[in-house]
């Protein structure tokens, strides 16, 4: 997909249930959720390490709009200067209009809009600042829910300042031969046909 969409990625390697890092983390969740929450937490600390001026974090499951660098141009334009969390891709409703802050065609009839964060649940697809870096090694730790609730609970108190796309312009996809490892039971063939032209299916990957 990198190679379809022109995009470069870094890869890194998450952390394992078994992994004796987890044990430097405090946190009573269950191993698949610390390890989640670890891998997470480690990627900020290289963000904010480099000092990247912002960075998209992506899990291993995720299926893109074959437009999304057009997208994200258009995007920036509307994007508040001081931001420090985006969701490009969310397991909730996002569009209240009371979180309303622009929208805009991108293909036919088919509108994106940019809204103050509600409750982007999953954590597939968002991007973060260096700000945003610093803030999240500091408000998130010792989680007592899987990360997704937690970064929700910290945007709905106003700790971090968060904005989401509605709808999503990257979704995750998992079935029988590529579950979930956090909720490896909760196999539900996430729906690809939400986008509007799936690179995956594109590149015949689905």
């Amino acid at each position: 997909m990198a190679n379809v969409l022109d995009l470069d990625f870094d890869y890194f390697m998450g952390i394992s249930n078994d992994s004796k890092i987890l044990d430097e983390y405090k946190s009573d969740l269950a191993p698949s959720h610390k390890a989640c929450y670890v891998s997470h937490y480690k990627v900020w600390e290289l963000i904010a390490y480099h000092n990247y001026e912002s960075a998209l974090i992506l899990e291993d499951d995720v299926d893109f709009e074959m437009d999304i660098s057009r997208i994200m141009t258009k995007v920036h334009r509307y994007l508040p200067a001081y931001w420090e969390m985006l969701y490009l891709g969310h397991c909730s409703y996002e569009g209240d209009d009371d979180f309303y802050v622009k929208s805009h065609r991108w293909l036919g009839h088919y509108f994106v809009g940019l809204f103050k964060s509600k409750a982007p649940a999953c954590t597939h697809a968002y991007a973060i600042s260096s700000f945003g870096a610093s803030k999240l090694l500091k408000e998130v730790v010792d989680p007592k829910e899987p990360v997704d609730v937690e970064l929700v609970f910290k945007i709905q108190t106003g700790n971090i300042i968060s904005y989401s796309l509605e709808p999503s312009i990257i979704v995750q996809w998992k079935n029988a031969t590529n579950p979930s490892n956090v909720s490896p039971g909760k196999n539900d063939y996430t729906q690809w046909w939400f986008l509007k032209s799936s690179t995956m299916h594109h590149v015949g990957l689905i």
